[in-house]
């Protein structure tokens, strides 16, 4: 038997274990396109709102010379390039950047320094929050006419408001959950390869017929994840009519119903202790399957259906030469819904990104942001860098290979140039096409965009261990419905007074505080 070592660790820098419900925090789709779904297009293709000379076109931006500090999560060579072109954009402004290592120990020692970034972007939104780092850019991004042209739930889940009238960041890296399949098992398996515009039960059905083990060989198994299924579950696990779903755990803007995780839970649990899941790498079940230890599941050619995050494709099966020397033909299929609605919402890592309530150049420091996130701009100079391959990291891998983000704006310009670093033959181009158009929903897993969810996960979630409970047999998730929910409730509540009420921004109104404090009393 071939050994197949991948050590999967080292490509995926900024993505960490598990991503599910209340998984580890990232450091860091279920119809195809059915003319509903928003595809990436439209207006101001390759435009830009900026343009010029001194303040590149913009009235509003100082002529003094400046220095602004940007401190993110990203590519370091990808960053610093940016910043280059936004510092020829703007000739008077010197920008300085840095990786960040932890968000809470880097941003509380650059406090008490008073040294704290003009602009961040980050992966933990309560830290953020509970100590007003973050200022108020509604007027901002109210008044630039490129967030006219973005993903439609940023806008209507208002994603950086974190459920207040206010706008405190925008959403400046994003990647979403994806499901591929690899054709190959499925030929070799003599089974069909779905429709693009599947459903979960579909999918289900297909993990456990591709799981096969006829004791001649090395099993099959039906899936391999990263991003556990309760997660994908909970945001396709509805209609709209039922419950507007907008964030892990059934969160609506208003409360929270884990009755949707639970049954994504225990169906993942299910197919786990039915042995329909792949062993994980560094285990001795993987050694026992694969011959070595460090194998990664995506490398044995013995996998069918994966969860994943877009990353594992950019970052590993779409370098050169891969899938031919591991026998892949990967294909990426839209994650499917569990109800047959065409309004299609996908979750994904999303960084958010802010001014510095210490800034003393807010406006610049806003294109600053947007520059490096969600502008036109930005990202027409970020498809010059990922499409030459000959631009390297200091790992030596090139920049498209290094996490690369999905643009969060429409323009029909920058999809396009995006879109060629895929591949785009005539054997898969329209599987691509068909996810693309079923990620522009995007919506954030829970640590990014819902106050107080952290803290939830911490205290009560992780502390008990559900997960490792559920998926080992010893309880069912139904179980937790009902506490899990008021817990939630709770830290939610808590958090909305503690970061948004007097205390805090202070931009809650009576009725909403007066709803939060209730909830807080009753626990």
């Amino acid at each position: 038997m071939k050994k197949r070592n991948l050590r999967r660790v080292g490509a995926i820098l900024l993505a960490t274990t598990m991503l599910a419900g209340c998984g580890t925090k990232g450091q860091d789709a279920t119809s195809a396109n059915s003319g509903t779904d928003t595809a990436p297009d439209t207006t101001n293709s390759g435009g830009s709102t900026d343009g010029g000379a001194a303040t590149g076109g913009d009235t509003q931006m100082t002529t003094d010379n400046i220095t602004l500090t940007y401190w993110h999560y990203e590519d370091e060579t990808t960053i610093n390039l940016l910043a280059e072109k936004f510092m020829e954009k703007y000739p008077n402004i010197t920008v300085e950047t840095r990786v960040i290592e932890d968000m809470s120990t880097d941003l509380s020692a650059a406090a008490a320094a008073q040294t704290f970034p003009d602009v961040f972007s980050g992966t933990d939104s309560d830290t953020a929050l509970a100590n007003m780092y973050w200022a108020d850019i509604t007027d901002y991004v109210e008044n630039d006419p490129e967030t006219a042209n973005l993903m439609p739930t940023i806008e209507e889940y208002g994603i950086g408001k974190f459920d207040t009238s206010r706008r405190f960041a925008m959403p400046t890296y994003y990647q979403p959950s994806a499901i591929f399949i690899d054709r190959n098992v499925i030929e070799h398996l003599n089974l069909e390869m779905p429709r693009t515009d599947w459903t979960w039960s579909e999918m289900i059905d297909l993990i456990k017929a591709a799981t096969v083990d006829d004791r001649t060989g090395m099993k099959y198994y039906g899936l391999g994840y990263y991003n556990r299924l309760d997660s994908l579950y909970g945001i396709a696990a509805c209609s709209t009519a039922e419950r507007a779903i907008k964030g892990e755990f059934g969160f609506d803007g208003n409360d929270f119903d884990l009755q949707y995780w639970a049954i994504g839970e225990q169906e993942f649990s299910d197919l786990k202790l039915g042995g329909y899941v792949a062993p994980q790498q560094n285990t001795q079940q993987m050694e026992d399957w694969s011959g070595d230890w460090s194998t990664w599941f995506g490398s044995t050619g013995h996998v069918a259906v994966f969860s994943e995050g877009l990353w594992s494709f950019q970052n590993i099966w779409n370098t050169e030469g891969y899938q031919e020397q591991y026998g892949l033909d990967i294909i990426p299929y839209v994650t499917p819904n569990v109800v047959d609605e065409k309004e299609h919402n996908v979750i994904g890592n999303m960084y958010m990104g802010g001014v510095s309530t210490s800034c003393e150049h807010p406006y610049e420091a806003y294109v600053l942001l947007k520059f490096m996130g969600w502008g036109v701009d930005g990202w027409n100079e970020r498809i010059k860098i990922y499409s030459d391959t000959s631009i390297t990291n200091a790992s030596g891998v090139p920049l498209k290979s290094s996490n690369m983000p999905v643009p969060i704006t429409l323009d029909s310009g920058v999809w396009d140039g995006f879109k060629s670093l895929f591949p785009t033959d005539e054997d898969h181009k329209q599987y691509w096409d068909d996810y693309f158009a079923s990620i522009t929903r995007p919506v954030p897993y829970g640590w990014y965009n819902i106050a107080g969810y952290w803290n939830f996960c911490d205290q009560y979630f992780n502390n008990i261990g559900i997960h490792d409970l559920v998926d080992g047999g010893q309880a069912k998730a139904a179980t937790y419905v009902e506490e899990a929910t008021r817990q939630a409730n709770y830290y939610h509540a808590e958090a909305m007074i503690s970061y948004f009420g007097p205390s805090g921004y202070d931009v809650l109104s009576p009725e909403e505080l007066e709803k939060y404090e209730a909830i807080v009393s009753s626990f």
